[in-house]
């Protein structure tokens, strides 16, 4: 942690707030809740996307494991950064309320309460899996559909800024982890259909 490190979290997670933004940040940080929506959307470009189609979703299946099963969870256990919540005294932590099924809880009034850090020296902060997937998913869609990864670039930007708001991460988590994502989604997507051009 730096000085501006620290800085730029207050500014996002302590000032620079609405009421408004208290739900949409944990709202958007909260992937497990929009599940059952992104499963509609992969079972609708299977059905209608065609060949391409089916070549973005294998693609983002292999850069999301690559991504989150193997980089992520095996530099978060190199490194075992401490999150902000757990390392720095009255920082905001912001969460959906309960529901269950986890969508309902995007309907919950939200939950806030000040951070009161216990003396953990090792946690999950570096990087952070959810910037890291969402910008290699939006990677993988703009090489298939560059409108339509866009939009998906768009959100994942929202929620790397909802990672800082809600108190998960620091800023310097949030921007390598952008460009490893990208880079992952790259990787996999050009290795792909370099070796299936080959056939």
């Amino acid at each position: 942690m730096t000085s501006w490190d620290l800085s730029i979290l207050r500014q996002i997670n302590r000032e620079w707030t609405h009421p408004l933004l208290d739900w949409l940040m944990p709202a958007i940080s909260a992937i497990n809740a929009w599940v059952p929506l992104l499963l509609l959307m992969v079972l609708l470009v299977l059905w209608h996307g065609g060949k391409q189609g089916r070549l973005m979703i294998l693609c983002l299946v292999i850069a999301l494991a690559v991504s989150d099963g193997i980089i992520s969870q095996t530099i978060k256990k190199v490194v075992g950064r401490v999150r902000p919540r757990d390392a720095v005294e009255n920082v905001m932590i912001r969460d959906l309320g309960k529901g269950a099924p986890e969508f309902m809880r995007l309907f919950a009034a939200p939950i806030q309460r000040l951070s009161a850090p216990k003396g953990d020296m090792r946690g999950s902060s570096f990087p952070s899996s959810h910037v890291m997937n969402l910008f290699a998913a939006a990677t993988v869609v703009a090489l298939f559909y560059r409108r339509t990864g866009l939009l998906v670039y768009l959100l994942a930007l929202l929620v790397a800024y909802s990672r800082i708001y809600v108190g998960a991460h620091w800023p310097s988590d949030v921007v390598p982890s952008m460009g490893m994502g990208v880079l992952v989604g790259w990787a996999v997507t050009r290795s792909l259909q370099r070796r299936l051009a080959a056939f």
